[in-house]
């Protein structure tokens, strides 16, 4: 888990936000919600997806290629309904750590919240593990609740960073001009591709350069 930055409001939730709250509060009353649930639509679904980089807000898994992303409700559309349309309360997660999360919600021990916090104040990450830092309940609940050290993503992780140590071991015996363009493309994969927060605590422990150098 990394920590997001909120984009720009899609216009549709510029023009729709407030009635599309006010409707589906009001469809809970009668029972008639699952007609009303707008967040699905395209626009928002869009701007999530390229908000966190095609990857699960939560384990950083790239979703687009092996499942439809979910359009995930930050604080549990149950627990605060108006909340349920309302931008700043939704990002895109994977279906497992979407189910994983649940309704799970505590006014003082609730999940890590990528945008609001920084995961590495309360998580560290040991290779393809990802470990609460002793004293911080909050890491340990999110570790637990999100399963982020399921089978299937610790093998991601360690297939990834075997990849990553591939691309440093070239960078490291290489010389100049290539050196360069070989860190630019370290740079950008980490970015880029699955488990940033994994890979870029891989490249600081063989301290690599992870700035742009000055010009």
């Amino acid at each position: 888990m990394k920590h997001l930055t909120k984009t720009t409001k899609p216009q549709i939730l510029v023009e729709n936000e407030d009635s599309w709250t006010a409707l589906y509060l009001e469809a809970r009353n009668n029972g008639t919600e699952k007609q009303n649930e707008r967040w699905r639509h395209h626009e928002i679904r869009s701007a999530l997806q390229s908000e966190t980089g095609g990857k699960c807000a939560y384990c950083e898994v790239e979703i687009g290629d092996v499942a439809y992303p979910h359009v995930e409700h930050i604080i549990p559309k149950s627990v605060h309904p108006e909340l349920a349309h309302i931008w700043l309360n939704l990002t895109s997660a994977c279906p497992r750590c979407n189910t994983n999360k649940s309704d799970y919600h505590h006014e003082t021990l609730a999940l890590l919240n990528p945008y609001a916090d920084d995961p590495g104040t309360f998580i560290d990450i040991i290779g393809g593990l990802i470990r609460p830092k002793l004293g911080e309940p909050r890491g340990e609940i999110t570790v637990k609740q999100l399963q982020l050290n399921r089978i299937d993503l610790t093998l991601s992780r360690s297939d990834r960073l075997e990849k990553v140590h591939e691309m440093l071991q070239r960078w490291n015996d290489a010389d100049e001009p290539l050196r360069a363009i070989l860190a630019a493309g370290i740079r950008k994969d980490a970015d880029e591709g699955q488990f940033t927060a994994t890979v870029t605590t891989y490249l600081r422990y063989y301290n690599f350069p992870l700035d742009e150098p000055s010009d």
